[in-house]
């Protein structure tokens, strides 16, 4: 049922391609979420007296000043992983943004490796297809 991803079939190496852009995606998603949550810290510091608004009412708002082709990219990437449960969601984001070994998710959530890796991975073929959709 699960084999180990040897990278050597054309498979194995688009996985390990598409795979290798989510990260990307989710990790500079996650920068520019820190680096605006820095920016509104410092408008907070500054202005304490006033009232706060957010920057942005919608999620959407925050792709307007960005290039087509990227807000696509985010749009796509961020209603796909709306679509996901919250345990995939949990493995997903653990495993891409903080780096965490399957082993780990494992012994944290109460599973064994290969239910942590059968999460993980269907969580990718999850998103893929939900980008592909959204994309025609």
């Amino acid at each position: 049922m699960w084999q180990k991803n040897s990278g050597k079939s054309e498979n194995e190496i688009l996985q390990n391609l598409f795979t290798a852009y989510l990260t990307t995606a989710v990790k500079r998603r996650r920068n520019d979420y820190i680096q605006q949550a820095a920016r509104l810290q410092q408008m907070e510091d500054v202005t304490d007296s006033l009232q706060y608004n957010p920057q942005y009412g919608t999620e959407e708002d925050m792709f307007l000043g960005l290039p087509l082709s990227m807000q696509m990219e985010d749009s796509a990437l961020l209603h796909a992983l709306k679509e996901v449960n919250e345990r995939e969601r949990r493995v997903f984001f653990a495993r891409v943004l903080d780096e965490r070994s399957f082993e780990s998710l494992a012994e944290e959530m109460g599973m064994g490796y290969k239910g942590v890796t059968s999460i993980y991975y269907r969580t990718l073929r999850k998103i893929k297809k939900k980008m592909k959709e959204l994309r025609k």
